[in-house]
């Protein structure tokens, strides 16, 4: 499969018009809680030519292929990106983390990721994640059977949002190293063996709800919630990121 993804990723280039700067794999796959069937979303950031960036017309900042063969290709423009660290934009932040790389570009992502970590805002991320998790809470209430996935995208995010607000530190991507916040053994061996299960079926399986494991996520979340608002503000510095976007388009190839 990796083949093919390289493949299809040169091709975007040419057909495009684009330098794809680095190209990671997002999702379940790379959270480390993938099914039988779970999409690979590979996630790029792409410069375009000095010339793109000075002309009139916009030019697309973000372009979205149409998913062919479980294969899900999400590509942005490295200016869009900058734009997004400047909202405290999570996604950018665990694309930088990924622990499966398509195209490397070692000094472009510790040059990036060092942008990222000097703005990086731990209460609008710790209030990102907890948006997440109230809405997938919103989701499965009054429903009695829910899909395994979506229990693993609360627990992820609610997971998230503690790491950011005990540590103050950009949160790792993989569930695996968010689970050691969980001092609860009991849950820990119950969260494990829906691990299990979920590697061995489909997207839409469903559970019985777990009011126990549910109550726990709601509980933390509000909790985290009341702390999260108490973490002071940080200002970003512009001048900063609009120097890093001016050396990366200077360096096209």
């Amino acid at each position: 499969m990796k083949t093919t993804i390289l493949n299809k990723l040169r091709q975007i280039e040419k057909d495009e018009n684009i330098e794809i700067l680095f190209a990671v794999e997002s999702g379940s796959r790379a959270w480390g809680f993938p099914s039988t069937d779970s999409d690979y979303d590979i996630r790029l950031i792409y410069r375009r030519k000095i010339s793109d960036y000075l002309r009139i017309e916009p030019i697309d900042d973000f372009i979205d292929f149409k998913i062919v063969d479980e294969l899900d290709f999400k590509a942005w423009d490295i200016q869009k990106v900058l734009r997004l660290i400047l909202k405290s934009n999570s996604s950018i932040v665990e694309y930088l983390q990924s622990p499966i790389h398509y195209i490397t570009n070692k000094e472009f992502e510790k040059s990036l990721l060092a942008i990222v970590k000097s703005q990086f805002n731990p209460r609008k991320v710790a209030m990102h994640y907890l948006g997440i998790t109230t809405r997938k809470l919103i989701e499965i209430e009054g429903n009695k059977e829910l899909k395994l996935k979506h229990l693993f995208y609360a627990l992820r995010s609610v997971l998230s949002a503690k790491w950011v607000i005990e540590k103050e530190t950009i949160p790792p991507m993989e569930f695996k190293k968010l689970a050691h916040l969980i001092d609860d053994n009991f849950l820990l061996d119950k969260i494990e063996n829906y691990l299990k299960i979920k590697a061995n079926v489909d997207e839409s399986y469903l559970i019985v709800k777990d009011e126990e494991l549910l109550n726990w996520i709601s509980e933390l979340k509000t909790e985290l919630k009341a702390k999260a608002e108490l973490i002071s503000k940080i200002e970003f510095d512009k001048e900063l990121i609009n120097d890093f976007f001016l050396d990366t388009i200077r360096n096209e190839e």
